[in-house]
């Protein structure tokens, strides 16, 4: 598969990721609060944040559609996604150590590592076919 597809359907997968997991949980503690007993013991008593979080997931989203439709524009919203998907990553590890994160969010944020990993090495090849 050349560059460009692989680009192409990489940041459309991690597009639709964001918004499955942004839609779930957005949806799920409207559904029923003790799901968030995969989150750890604790519960806020304010979804604010959350919910909030949840938005810019979406709204990364959005971002990596965009990225999706020109591998050779959106490069900077390339490198705050690298960051963003490693800072998910350590956030969650650091959670799942404390004992206030099931191996299921481990397992999500794994896969936002898995993503960020992949857009850096993109990222990389890009830029470096252009020079």
């Amino acid at each position: 598969m050349n560059r460009e597809v692989y680009h192409r359907y990489m940041y459309l997968v991690a597009a639709l990721w964001n918004w499955i997991l942004a839609v779930t949980f957005l949806t799920l503690p409207r559904i029923d609060i003790h799901y968030f007993s995969l989150a750890g013991d604790t519960i806020p008593p304010t979804l604010l944040w959350f919910d909030c979080f949840m938005g810019l997931v979406f709204a990364f989203g959005i971002g990596f559609y965009l990225i999706s439709l020109d591998m050779h524009k959106n490069h900077g919203l390339v490198m705050i996604a690298v960051f963003e998907k490693v800072w998910v990553f350590v956030i969650g590890l650091y959670y799942f150590l404390i004992a206030e994160a099931s191996a299921l969010v481990l397992a999500v944020v794994t896969g936002d590592l898995i993503f960020g990993l992949l857009f850096l090495e993109d990222l990389l090849a890009v830029r470096r076919s252009t020079q």
